[in-house]
Protein backbone atom coordinates (compact mmCIF):
# COMPACT_ATOMS: atom_id res chain seq x y z
CA UNK A 1 0.00 0.00 0.00
CA UNK A 2 0.59 3.54 0.06
CA UNK A 3 -0.13 4.24 3.94
CA UNK A 4 -3.13 4.73 5.51
CA UNK A 5 -5.90 7.87 5.12
CA UNK A 6 -7.53 9.04 8.11
CA UNK A 7 -11.00 9.40 7.46
CA UNK A 8 -13.99 9.50 9.71
CA UNK A 9 -15.49 6.52 7.43
CA UNK A 10 -14.40 3.37 7.12
CA UNK A 11 -11.85 3.55 3.90
CA UNK A 12 -10.96 0.08 2.34
CA UNK A 13 -7.53 -1.09 0.25
CA UNK A 14 -8.96 -3.09 -2.81
CA UNK A 15 -7.35 -5.68 -4.69
CA UNK A 16 -5.29 -5.05 -7.76
CA UNK A 17 -7.72 -3.90 -10.64
CA UNK A 18 -9.64 -1.83 -8.27
CA UNK A 19 -7.63 0.72 -7.45
CA UNK A 20 -5.92 1.69 -3.97
CA UNK A 21 -9.07 2.87 -2.47
CA UNK A 22 -12.82 2.81 -1.72
CA UNK A 23 -15.13 3.27 1.19
CA UNK A 24 -16.66 0.61 3.01
CA UNK A 25 -20.72 -0.28 2.73
CA UNK A 26 -20.20 1.71 -1.26
CA UNK A 27 -18.22 -1.84 -2.47
CA UNK A 28 -21.41 -3.94 -4.04
CA UNK A 29 -21.03 -7.80 -5.90
CA UNK A 30 -17.57 -7.15 -5.31
CA UNK A 31 -17.70 -4.12 -7.32
CA UNK A 32 -16.82 -0.51 -6.04
CA UNK A 33 -18.69 2.60 -6.74
CA UNK A 34 -15.86 4.84 -6.18
CA UNK A 35 -12.10 4.30 -6.55
CA UNK A 36 -8.90 5.82 -6.32
CA UNK A 37 -6.05 4.91 -7.50
CA UNK A 38 -2.53 5.78 -6.52
CA UNK A 39 0.77 6.45 -8.24
CA UNK A 40 3.90 7.90 -7.51
CA UNK A 41 6.03 9.06 -10.35
CA UNK A 42 8.28 5.88 -10.69
CA UNK A 43 5.18 4.01 -10.65
CA UNK A 44 3.79 5.84 -12.92
CA UNK A 45 6.34 5.21 -15.93
CA UNK A 46 7.38 1.95 -14.83
CA UNK A 47 3.39 0.96 -14.86
CA UNK A 48 2.80 2.77 -18.13
CA UNK A 49 6.05 1.28 -19.65
CA UNK A 50 5.98 -1.62 -18.44
CA UNK A 51 2.88 -3.09 -17.54
CA UNK A 52 0.43 -1.02 -19.88
CA UNK A 53 -1.64 -4.19 -20.86
CA UNK A 54 -2.43 -4.74 -16.87
CA UNK A 55 -2.94 -1.04 -16.62
CA UNK A 56 -5.19 -0.88 -19.60
CA UNK A 57 -7.47 -3.67 -17.83
CA UNK A 58 -8.05 -1.84 -14.58
CA UNK A 59 -8.31 1.22 -16.12
CA UNK A 60 -11.38 -0.81 -17.96
CA UNK A 61 -12.71 -1.16 -14.46
CA UNK A 62 -12.47 1.95 -13.22
CA UNK A 63 -13.96 3.15 -15.54
CA UNK A 64 -16.95 1.33 -15.45
CA UNK A 65 -17.33 2.57 -11.70
CA UNK A 66 -19.66 5.62 -10.74
CA UNK A 67 -16.29 7.34 -9.98
CA UNK A 68 -12.81 6.83 -10.36
CA UNK A 69 -9.36 8.61 -9.88
CA UNK A 70 -5.85 8.25 -11.00
CA UNK A 71 -3.72 10.36 -8.43
CA UNK A 72 -0.07 11.34 -9.78
CA UNK A 73 1.95 12.10 -6.80
CA UNK A 74 3.90 14.77 -8.65
CA UNK A 75 2.46 18.01 -10.60
CA UNK A 76 1.97 17.54 -14.53
CA UNK A 77 5.50 19.51 -15.07
CA UNK A 78 7.45 17.00 -12.98
CA UNK A 79 5.57 13.93 -15.40
CA UNK A 80 7.05 15.73 -18.18
CA UNK A 81 10.96 15.89 -17.25
CA UNK A 82 10.92 12.91 -15.21
CA UNK A 83 14.32 11.02 -15.37
CA UNK A 84 14.53 7.56 -13.88
CA UNK A 85 17.68 6.65 -11.97
CA UNK A 86 17.37 3.74 -14.32
CA UNK A 87 18.08 5.63 -17.16
CA UNK A 88 21.00 7.31 -15.66
CA UNK A 89 22.44 4.90 -14.23
CA UNK A 90 22.25 3.03 -17.87
CA UNK A 91 23.25 5.24 -20.31
CA UNK A 92 19.73 5.84 -21.99
CA UNK A 93 20.30 8.72 -24.71
CA UNK A 94 18.43 11.85 -24.66
CA UNK A 95 16.73 10.83 -27.62
CA UNK A 96 14.91 7.69 -25.81
CA UNK A 97 14.37 9.09 -22.83
CA UNK A 98 12.33 11.94 -24.81
CA UNK A 99 10.20 9.20 -26.81
CA UNK A 100 9.72 7.12 -23.57
CA UNK A 101 8.46 10.59 -21.94
CA UNK A 102 6.17 10.83 -25.03
CA UNK A 103 5.04 7.77 -24.76
CA UNK A 104 3.99 8.22 -21.06
CA UNK A 105 2.24 11.36 -22.03
CA UNK A 106 0.53 10.32 -25.11
CA UNK A 107 -1.03 7.57 -23.37
CA UNK A 108 -2.54 9.83 -20.75
CA UNK A 109 -3.74 11.81 -23.06
CA UNK A 110 -5.20 8.79 -24.68
CA UNK A 111 -6.82 7.55 -21.64
CA UNK A 112 -8.14 10.70 -20.32
CA UNK A 113 -10.67 10.50 -23.52
CA UNK A 114 -10.81 6.88 -23.95
CA UNK A 115 -12.09 6.25 -20.29
CA UNK A 116 -13.45 9.56 -19.11
CA UNK A 117 -15.01 8.33 -15.88
CA UNK A 118 -11.25 8.02 -14.94
CA UNK A 119 -10.32 11.35 -13.70
CA UNK A 120 -6.18 12.12 -13.83
CA UNK A 121 -4.95 14.42 -11.13
CA UNK A 122 -1.39 15.57 -10.85
CA UNK A 123 -0.69 16.58 -7.21
CA UNK A 124 2.50 16.91 -4.54
CA UNK A 125 2.82 13.78 -2.70
CA UNK A 126 2.53 15.55 0.51
CA UNK A 127 -1.19 16.69 -1.23
CA UNK A 128 -1.98 13.51 -2.21
CA UNK A 129 -3.73 12.21 0.72
CA UNK A 130 -5.38 15.39 1.48
CA UNK A 131 -7.35 15.11 -2.28
CA UNK A 132 -7.97 11.18 -1.65
CA UNK A 133 -9.49 12.39 1.94
CA UNK A 134 -11.25 15.10 0.50
CA UNK A 135 -12.69 12.89 -3.11
CA UNK A 136 -13.91 9.44 -0.90
CA UNK A 137 -15.56 12.20 1.69
CA UNK A 138 -17.59 14.18 -0.57
CA UNK A 139 -18.35 11.15 -2.31
CA UNK A 140 -19.52 9.33 0.95
CA UNK A 141 -21.81 12.58 1.95
CA UNK A 142 -23.31 12.62 -1.40
CA UNK A 143 -24.56 9.35 -1.56
CA UNK A 144 -24.85 7.94 1.64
Amino acid sequence: GQGTILVKYEWVSLGLGNGDYSIRGFIIAGKPRISIERKSLSDLYSTILSERDRFVRELEQLNSMEYAAVIVEAPMEKVLTYCPKYWKDNNISVEAQLSKRRSVMGSIYAWQLRYPTVRWWFVSRRYCPILCYRLLSVFYEENK
